[in-house]
């Protein structure tokens, strides 16, 4: 049963098509007239309800009703369930409706219809109605707040009754605080009702951190029904909201309609599609972001660091850029094309290219182009093809549009590339005189460390020997940390900075030998040296090594040590191309090497000596091939040395009161590397990486006997040549005797 409350009559608009006549045969429930109130608690009878001319209808938590019409009335429900059967659950015109914690459906019509300027604010709900969740209608307006509306197919009319979670004529709508508009067609249908309705009116969506779906259709769909009014939508969508669409396309804006979309501080995944005679303004602003194609957009403003992905070719009218980003977005074989008609502003535009193949992602502006814009080119290890001919990246109308490559240069495999304008066209042309890129430069770097690294580590052990041959050959075992910088500038003109550290443990026992005595040991350790290659580019080697010595010592002053040490390094580089963008690659060799030293101390009176020495040390270091993930290609024939050394050192021992030693001392030497070829190649292109050259050596140290069975010693030097420069080395150690 239904009841009334009588009053004025109900407007003739209630017959549009949008705005149902009230069944005739149906009596409800009724609260009519200005504070007449009505009370709807659990365990009433379940009714219908017409409320009219100012009454008001007041649902408790439990309270159960079946269809609620509203004309000029008012309603508080809370904790409410509503089924309108074959009718609309609720349907308010000149109305107001506040509805929490709610469950409102309709098994045959819509779920809740807004009308002729009435309002609703809907919070903590579940809306369930076939063909429209929700309807909102004539400069009515809806505010949906954490709330599910769910619109399901009838199987009658494809566009109003194909399932839609919202429909809006000309009408107002808010989704806030999680909303989720789920619709078997469409999430959001925006029309305009030429028959009931000012046609200057626009229908205004707002989602904010909420989400629309369309399951089979667009996210959101603007249409027109007469070819003779335009229908006005616009659509903001920001903090964290979503759209998804089912075939795809999260805006869909049909011929005869004028669409303005915002996109603010949000992440959408989706096409936006302008039909032929629809005006679409896109906006992505505060960090927002689009991934997915435009397609006959009258305007697209990117700003505020927003960012759009294309996922396919594009067009748009014009493109206003303002410190946002476009991602043209192609690759292996898939490049795209975005074209407009005019550009303007400042802006980023990222490309991706395949010179090997001549192809790449394609800027193309049939008219003017303006501002001041950079070109974020995909860098990569792989050559350009030999005879190639200059990628066009950009081409134009005309216009003082100046663009510019990230980064200063293009990296494409071995060589930089400039960004090099033509006419009114900008190309990719290679830098003259074959500058190397990052990833080169880490190659050659990486390739060339292997000898500092190993003669870092035998410095330790020579200091070791030359603290024996003050009269100390006595066995012990010992250990010494150390640390150096080296910069490197090899024959490839690739100059690098290398910190070393690392420790060595060893343990020795004397020898008796003709003519004097000696010393035999054995020592093994790891050192750590970190490459730094200019502009973020970096490398690693760790080494681990393992090794023997020996120690002569003649009666009459003169020594030969000899040293043989075995090395495994473990190398990997990290390359920050010019594009920002990081690329990796990593490989293990080993080595063998060699060190034989001959000299002679003399002593001079009062604790002075003089120690003139000769040395001659050769290194072999397998060559090795290994890729970088950005498609480069590196091999090297190996990193041999071989050096030769003269120089002297010179020092004095000092008698402590407590029977113990001191003993501090200078060293001097000029050494020269004459290993000239070691060749590597990147990407067929071939590089000599020596270190061939003449070098200066100074140093000092100091040994001290603090018992009669514990050493100490330290020393420090500078090393200076041609492609080699050590400013500092640092050794510390300590040998307990037996």
């Amino acid at each position: 049963m239904i009841k009334y409350v009588r009053g004025k009559p109900v407007p003739f608009v209630l017959f549009s098509m949008f705005l149902w006549p009230l069944p005739e045969d149906v009596r409800a429930g009724d609260a009519d007239g200005e504070g007449v109130v009505k009370w709807v608690q659990a365990g009433d009878p379940l009714e219908g309800w017409r409320v009219r001319n100012g009454g008001q209808l007041v649902v408790t938590p439990g309270g159960e009703t079946h269809e609620v019409y509203s004309v000029g009335g008012h309603l508080a429900f809370d904790g409410a369930t509503v089924n309108g059967g074959d009718l609309n659950g609720i349907y308010l015109a000149d109305s107001r409706a506040s509805i929490a914690n709610s469950h409102i459906t309709s098994t045959g019509s819509m779920g809740l219809n807004v009308n002729l300027a009435s309002s609703a604010y809907v919070t903590g709900s579940v809306i369930e109605g076939i063909g429209r969740g929700v309807n909102v209608a004539n400069s009515a307006e809806v505010v949906l707040d954490n709330t599910a509306v769910r619109g399901h197919y009838d199987g009658g009319d494809t566009l109003f009754g194909a399932g839609h979670a919202l429909v809006m004529v000309n009408g107002n709508a808010t989704a806030t605080h999680g909303t989720q508009l789920t619709g078997q067609h469409h999430g959001v249908l925006i029309v305009q009702d030429t028959r009931i309705t000012d046609p200057s009116v626009p229908s205004t969506l707002v989602l904010d951190n909420a989400h629309a779906s369309g399951e089979q259709g667009s996210a959101i769909r603007v249409t027109s029904i007469s070819a003779q009014r335009v229908t006005e939508a616009s659509i903001v969508v920001q903090n964290g909201s979503t759209l998804t669409g089912g075939n795809g396309v999260i805006v869909e804006a049909d011929s005869n309609t004028a669409v303005d979309f915002t996109v603010l501080r949000s992440d959408l995944v989706g096409d936006v599609q302008a039909k032929p005679g629809a005006q679409v303004s896109v906006t992505l602003a505060d960090g927002a972001s689009l991934t997915g194609a435009m397609s006959g957009v009258s305007q697209l403003a990117v700003k505020g660091g927003a960012h759009w992905a294309m996922t396919g070719d594009s067009d748009m009218r014009h493109l206003a850029m303002d410190n946002g980003r476009v991602d043209l977005g192609g690759s292996h074989g898939n490049f795209h094309q975005l074209t407009l008609e005019t550009l303007a502003g400042s802006g980023t535009f990222g490309l991706g290219t395949d010179l090997a193949a001549g192809e790449g992602d394609r800027l193309l502006i049939s008219g003017e182009a303006s501002g001041n814009h950079q070109l974020a080119i995909q860098n990569t290890g792989t050559d350009v093809a030999a005879g190639q001919d200059p990628l066009k990246v950009v081409q134009t109308g005309g216009g003082d549009a100046q663009f510019s490559a990230l980064g200063g240069q293009v990296d494409l495999g071995t060589f930089v590339y400039d960004l090099k304008q033509v006419d009114n066209d900008w190309f990719l042309v290679q830098r003259p005189g074959e500058v190397v890129t990052p990833g080169t430069r880490s190659v050659l770097a990486l390739f060339s460390a292997a000898p500092t690294v190993w003669y870092g580590e035998t410095a330790t052990l020579r200091s070791r020997m030359g603290e024996l041959r003050l009269g100390q050959a006595t066995g012990g075992v010992w250990s010494r940390a150390y640390g150096s910088r080296q910069d490197v500038s090899s024959a490839a003109g690739v100059g690098y900075s290398q910190q070393q550290r690392g420790i060595t443990f060893g343990a020795d026992a004397p020898l008796t030998l003709a003519n004097g005595n000696g010393l035999f040991g054995v020592m093994a350790g790891y050192s750590k040296s970190d490459l730094d290659v200019q502009a973020g580019t970096t490398g690693s080697v760790d080494s681990f090594y393992a090794g023997v010595y020996g120690t002569w010592l003649g009666d009459d002053g003169y020594y030969a040590d000899a040293l043989f040490k075995a090395n495994r390094f473990q190398n990997k580089s990290t390359v920050r191309m010019s594009d920002g963008t990081q690329a990796k690659g990593d490989y293990n060799n080993h080595g063998l090497g060699a060190t034989l030293e001959g000299g002679r101390r003399i002593d001079l009176g009062e604790g002075l000596s003089v120690t003139p020495f000769i040395q001659g040390s050769a290194l072999w270091v397998e060559g090795q091939h290994y890729d970088l993930n950005n498609g480069m290609r590196a091999q090297s024939n190996g990193a041999d040395s071989l050096l030769g050394k003269v120089g002297t050192t010179v020092g004095r021992t000092f008698t402590l009161d407590d029977g113990g030693t001191v003993e501090p001392f200078i060293k001097v030497a000029v050494a020269r590397e004459f290993a000239k070829r070691n060749r590597v190649s990147v990407n067929d292109n071939r590089f000599d990486n020596g270190l061939s050259g003449s070098r200066g050596e100074i140093g000092a140290g100091l040994a001290a006997q603090v018992s009669s069975a514990t050493h100490l010693y330290a020393d420090v030097d500078y090393i200076k040549g041609r492609t080699y420069e050590q400013p500092w080395g640092l050794s510390l150690g300590v040998r307990v005797g037996f």
